[in-house]
């Protein structure tokens, strides 16, 4: 029997139930075989079907009769989602990854057709629409746009590759370099290996410039007709000069227009995160991201390497738990959630891999910073090791992923025996200024039935989950201090209170805006990353067609820029908000090019926002004309596949924000 035999349909109406039809169009009957998929989230049987098991989204069911599937039969049942809140929206909500186990324990894959909806919505409007307004698009096809830009009324019409001279500088040699091996990997060639000690007829003239001093990461640009001047007072200013440099060339097909550039970052923190805990994604693709990054001024990597669904660094401290979590498939510690399928799929991250991933960030300009995600969300480590929990503890606790008792005890000695060597090393390993300790999403009843934690209670006069939590991360913070790092957490980590020496902790406030901004009123340093706005797993349309969740709403191009990232009237909470960061979670990805139409065009959205001063920020309108007419050839250019949202429907005028969502997802995440 071979996989294209069996086809699964799945139909979804109007209430959210699925009506799911599994056919045998093979040449010999199957009985007593066990379906497997995975959802986005936990399932419950409608009719004429028995679930199995289930872990997270993934399920294994059975028709309620032991069942003959003969030739040419069909087996008709029904399921839903468990939560009403879990609707479905689009394709990325129907069974993925099926397969079927025999009872000889044989797996056959099952050819699965994209989900279907039984009402549509209205097409899209035409393109042509967004086409004839160039005229809102006044300032250069930059993203992001620079702090101060003069046009003067002339073109600098570009010989390429450039005539380069600077006198002899570490900083600007090093700069440059990097700049033009980051030329030659996106398929630019404005720029030469090697600067040009004598004046050439037939190309345009660059000459690079060492301020004294400056602002850290800015540069000035003056461009004329016959030559460019670059000045910057260190190395990533130089580095920023030249990516503007590479970007306007490709935007104006060699014709810059001539003018002066000033330009500076207005926060220090402008972040990518990737999840390589639910995807595992190659070296190769974390260094094409790095690359994108560079190319929009973004400097911080989020490296997201643990969940419920593996532990992806393979420290020397613990080879063995990468090894053994890094794997899922049918058989393996966790099964195949996501759509993986039955075959082991999955693996970890070196000490080799992290150098260079490291390395090559560091010549973008950009910091890594690992996530060891604790002490919930740790449904791999709990598999590996059974002990991180207190063995009387009668909790049961249920994540808001559809995981039982995924929570680490932090009474439990087992527990510090495994965390204390992976933060270390972890210390080590990221030259990096932080380290992330997680802190979000534990289960509001975890810990309520644990001998172990009551006497902890006791002896740190600990009151609430709250509190424990807090304790938690404040302990393993000060191994972070002691290894030289500064501990970095999710919003909830600073929720509790505690006797303890409080440390220092960079907050990643994603709830919402408000909270970050309640934060940052409270004294806390804030990255914000609120979900309604810069969650890039966020589905970009309504359309049933399109791909991805919609927990937080739906997020478009323009809501990555149209929000207020300091208050208004507020403007020394800017003191406290570092920066922004946007979030790629890997549930929806099961490929490592999903994740580029997932981030193209939003990043460029994230770029403006991170960067250009709140005076200068264009509008998301603005930025979608951009990205249509220019950087759609941007992407193809450096070989990124975009969003194209002529194929989806448009969004309305309504509040794309789910409010309802954004709330439960908060009661899940406050213990």
């Amino acid at each position: 029997m071979i996989s294209s035999e069996l086809i699964m349909t799945n139909t979804v109406d109007s209430d959210g139930v699925f009506n799911c039809s599994f056919t045998n169009n093979g040449d010999m009957p199957i009985r007593n075989f066990m379906l497997c998929f995975n959802m986005l989230a936990p399932i419950m049987s409608v009719s004429n079907c028995c679930i199995e098991s289930t872990m997270g989204g993934y399920a294994e069911l059975k028709p309620l009769k032991d069942q003959l599937l003969d030739m040419n039969d069909t087996w008709s049942f029904q399921l839903s989602y468990v939560d009403a809140l879990h609707k479905p929206l689009n394709l990325s909500w129907g069974p993925q990854g099926v397969f079927i186990k025999l009872a000889n324990t044989s797996i056959v894959d099952v050819h699965t057709e994209d989900l279907r909806f039984q009402q549509f919505s209205t097409p899209p409007a035409p393109v042509e629409e967004l086409n004839q307004n160039k005229t809102l698009l006044q300032s250069l096809r930059l993203v992001p746009h620079p702090k101060y830009w003069k046009p003067s009324n002339s073109v600098c019409t570009i010989k390429h590759p450039l005539c380069t001279q600077w006198k002899d500088n570490e900083v600007v040699n090093k700069a440059y370099q990097n700049a033009y091996k980051l030329s030659q990997r996106l398929n630019f060639d404005l720029l030469r290996k090697h600067p040009i000690r004598d004046s050439m007829a037939f190309s345009t003239k660059l000459f690079i410039k060492k301020r004294k001093k400056t602002t850290p990461s800015s540069y000035q640009l003056i461009i004329t007709s016959d030559a460019i001047e670059l000045e910057a007072g260190d190395e990533s200013g130089v580095f920023y000069g030249l990516v503007t440099l590479l970007q306007l060339d490709q935007m104006y097909h060699k014709l810059i227009p001539c003018g002066v550039i000033n330009d500076e970052p207005r926060f220090e923190w402008r972040g990518q995160h990737l999840d390589c805990a639910r995807h595992f994604y190659s070296v190769g693709s974390l260094h094409r991201l790095l690359d994108l990054m560079a190319l929009f001024k973004l400097n911080k990597f989020h490296w997201h390497g643990s969940d419920d669904e593996a532990f992806r660094f393979k420290f020397d401290c613990n080879p063995e738990l990468a090894e053994t979590t890094s794997l899922r498939g049918d058989g393996q510690l966790i099964p195949p959630l996501f759509g993986s399928g039955a075959k082991p799929t999955g693996g970890c991250y070196d000490a080799n891999d992290i150098r260079s991933v490291v390395s090559f960030a560091q010549n973008n300009y950009i910091d890594v910073m690992p996530e060891i995600e604790l002490p919930g969300h740790c449904l791999s480590l709990l598999r590996f090791n059974s002990k991180l929990r207190d063995p009387n503890d009668k909790s049961n606790e249920i994540s808001v992923q559809g995981y039982s008792n995924n929570t680490l005890n932090p009474a439990s000695p087992e527990t510090w025996a495994l965390i204390q060597p992976l933060i270390k090393e972890a210390c080590k390993l990221f030259p990096g200024e932080y380290i992330h300790l997680g802190g979000d999403e534990v289960p509001e009843d975890s810990w309520l039935a644990s001998p172990l934690i009551d006497k902890l209670k006791l002896q740190h006069k600990l009151e609430n989950n709250n509190d424990i939590l807090a304790w938690f991360i404040n302990e393993l913070s000060q191994n972070v201090l002691f290894n030289n790092k500064k501990t970095a957490a999710w919003q909830e980590a600073e929720l509790g209170t505690h006797s303890e020496s409080k440390t220092d902790k960079l907050l990643f406030a994603w709830q919402d805006l408000a909270s970050g901004h309640e934060l940052a009123r409270k004294g806390a340093k804030v990255v914000l990353c609120p979900a309604e706005h810069l969650y890039f797993d966020m589905a970009q349309s309504s359309s049933s067609l399109d791909r991805g969740a919609n927990w937080a709403g739906i997020v478009t191009l323009n809501d990555t820029v149209d929000w207020q990232i300091v208050p208004e009237n507020e403007s020394e909470l800017e003191d406290n908000i570092l920066g922004i960061q946007g979030q790629l979670w890997s549930e929806m990805i099961n490929a490592d090019k999903h994740m580029e139409a997932m981030l193209c065009p939003r990043i460029i959205g994230l770029s403006e926002s991170a960067w250009t001063s709140a005076s200068n920020k264009r509008k998301g309108s603005e930025l979608n004309i951009l990205a249509y007419n220019s950087f759609r050839d941007l992407f193809e250019q450096i070989g990124w596949e975009y969003y194209r949202s002529e194929n989806f429907q448009n969004i309305s005028d309504e509040d794309s924000i789910n409010k309802e969502g954004l709330a439960s997802e908060a009661v899940y995440s406050k213990v």
